[in-house]
């Protein structure tokens, strides 16, 4: 006697289908969810090391970094020291450099079938490496230069130190702008800080000065205050005919 046998199919109910799906969609979420995680680890990872991995001052890229800011950018008249909380000054958004600029286009026009902008904002102009604290080791200033998109600018100055593998704000400051109190130089010698800045006095129209005054600046008690007696000197002014 042959035996017959018999295949029987078993359908999913509506229910058993929605929970399988369901159960499919949550382990593909966790899994999306883990691979973003490990993504964002390996970056975090990999930025905080190229950050300790640095070993003097000279290896922090000042062209890509955010630097504080207070105060208001225009109208200024004189160096002044920023960031103590008892100026009264809120802070603002802090600049953020990317290959040196942090700047906006203000207007534009056409001539000649050619496009000319004028930006506003914040541009790398200077990074140059002393000791301005006498502690023997080399320090950054950082010179930015602030653009309106007109005729007026200024300057601000940081000054940062390189401890524990990073670098340390020691302070900032404005100068005045152009003729008036506008950064000529500035620069570490002796282990103190220098600023000349153009003489009001001697000035050549509003634009600049054919003299500065300097001012040393020696660090103390975690701020830099005024060592000796102004001095004074020429300024080469190129004349273009």
């Amino acid at each position: 006697m042959s035996g017959v046998s018999v295949a029987s199919e078993v359908s999913e109910t509506p229910n058993q289908s929605w929970s399988r799906l369901e159960n499919t969609s949550h382990s593909y979420m966790r899994y999306d969810l883990f691979i973003r995680l490990l993504v964002f680890a390996v970056v975090i990872f990999i930025s905080s090391g190229l950050v300790y991995a640095q070993k003097s001052i000279r290896q922090v890229d000042f062209k890509n970094f955010n630097y504080p800011l207070s105060g208001p950018l225009l109208g200024h008249s004189e160096l002044k020291w920023l960031g103590n909380p008892k100026d009264g000054y809120s802070n603002r958004k802090p600049i953020h450099l990317v290959n040196g600029d942090d700047l906006e286009k203000v207007s534009s026009f056409v001539m000649d079938g050619q496009e000319y902008s004028q930006f506003a904002g914040f541009t790398l102009q200077t990074v140059d490496f002393a000791d301005v604290t006498g502690e023997g080791k080399e320090d950054a200033i950082i010179v930015l230069r602030y653009l309106t998109g007109g005729t007026q600018t200024t300057n601000y100055v940081y000054i940062y130190s390189f401890a524990d593998g990073k670098p340390k704000l020691l302070a900032y400051c404005h100068t005045g702008s152009r003729a008036d109190s506008g950064l000529s130089r500035v620069y570490g010698e002796r282990g103190k800080l220098v600023f000349e800045l153009s003489d009001l006095k001697k000035s050549i129209g509003d634009c600049c000065s054919s003299g500065f005054v300097r001012t040393r600046y020696q660090w103390q008690n975690g701020q830099f205050k005024v060592s000796g007696a102004h001095e004074y000197g020429p300024i080469e002014i190129e004349i273009h005919k």
